[in-house]
Protein backbone atom coordinates (compact mmCIF):
# COMPACT_ATOMS: atom_id res chain seq x y z
CA UNK A 1 0.00 0.00 0.00
CA UNK A 2 1.35 3.47 -0.81
CA UNK A 3 2.62 5.77 1.94
CA UNK A 4 -0.26 8.24 1.49
CA UNK A 5 -2.88 5.51 1.81
CA UNK A 6 -1.13 4.03 4.84
CA UNK A 7 -1.25 7.38 6.60
CA UNK A 8 -4.92 7.94 5.75
CA UNK A 9 -5.77 4.55 7.19
CA UNK A 10 -3.66 5.14 10.30
CA UNK A 11 -5.29 8.52 10.93
CA UNK A 12 -8.77 7.11 10.38
CA UNK A 13 -8.19 4.21 12.76
CA UNK A 14 -6.70 6.56 15.36
CA UNK A 15 -9.84 8.70 15.16
CA UNK A 16 -11.95 5.51 15.29
CA UNK A 17 -14.19 6.39 12.36
CA UNK A 18 -15.33 4.52 9.27
CA UNK A 19 -14.38 5.32 5.70
CA UNK A 20 -17.97 6.46 5.18
CA UNK A 21 -17.78 8.90 8.07
CA UNK A 22 -14.57 10.44 6.77
CA UNK A 23 -15.93 10.63 3.23
CA UNK A 24 -19.10 12.42 4.34
CA UNK A 25 -17.10 14.84 6.49
CA UNK A 26 -14.81 15.87 3.61
CA UNK A 27 -17.47 15.75 0.88
CA UNK A 28 -16.34 12.84 -1.27
CA UNK A 29 -17.92 9.46 -2.10
CA UNK A 30 -17.00 6.65 0.29
CA UNK A 31 -15.73 4.55 -2.60
CA UNK A 32 -13.30 7.32 -3.60
CA UNK A 33 -11.95 7.61 -0.07
CA UNK A 34 -11.49 3.83 0.15
CA UNK A 35 -9.61 3.88 -3.16
CA UNK A 36 -7.30 6.60 -1.76
CA UNK A 37 -6.51 4.40 1.23
CA UNK A 38 -5.79 1.48 -1.10
CA UNK A 39 -3.58 3.64 -3.31
CA UNK A 40 -5.60 3.20 -6.49
CA UNK A 41 -6.88 6.79 -6.61
CA UNK A 42 -5.00 10.05 -6.34
CA UNK A 43 -6.42 12.76 -4.12
CA UNK A 44 -6.88 16.26 -5.50
CA UNK A 45 -5.27 19.23 -3.79
CA UNK A 46 -8.63 20.29 -2.37
CA UNK A 47 -9.35 16.81 -1.04
CA UNK A 48 -5.93 16.69 0.62
CA UNK A 49 -6.54 20.05 2.28
CA UNK A 50 -9.94 18.93 3.58
CA UNK A 51 -8.44 15.67 4.87
CA UNK A 52 -5.65 17.54 6.65
CA UNK A 53 -8.23 19.77 8.31
CA UNK A 54 -10.47 16.83 9.24
CA UNK A 55 -7.59 14.85 10.75
CA UNK A 56 -6.15 18.00 12.35
CA UNK A 57 -2.68 17.51 10.90
CA UNK A 58 -0.31 20.27 9.89
CA UNK A 59 -0.98 21.75 6.47
CA UNK A 60 1.18 20.06 3.87
CA UNK A 61 1.64 16.82 5.82
CA UNK A 62 -0.56 14.67 3.59
CA UNK A 63 0.41 16.65 0.50
CA UNK A 64 4.07 15.75 1.03
CA UNK A 65 3.13 12.07 1.34
CA UNK A 66 1.19 12.27 -1.92
CA UNK A 67 4.23 13.86 -3.57
CA UNK A 68 6.43 11.01 -2.32
CA UNK A 69 3.96 8.50 -3.72
CA UNK A 70 4.16 10.21 -7.13
CA UNK A 71 7.96 10.22 -7.05
CA UNK A 72 8.02 6.50 -6.22
CA UNK A 73 5.65 5.77 -9.11
CA UNK A 74 7.79 7.75 -11.55
CA UNK A 75 10.95 5.95 -10.41
CA UNK A 76 9.26 2.57 -10.72
CA UNK A 77 8.05 3.40 -14.22
CA UNK A 78 11.53 4.52 -15.27
CA UNK A 79 13.17 1.32 -14.00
Amino acid sequence: MPVFGDELKRLRQKKQVSTGQVARAVGIPQSRYSEMEKGVRVASEGQIQRLEKYYEVEAGTLASLMEKQWQDLVQAAAA
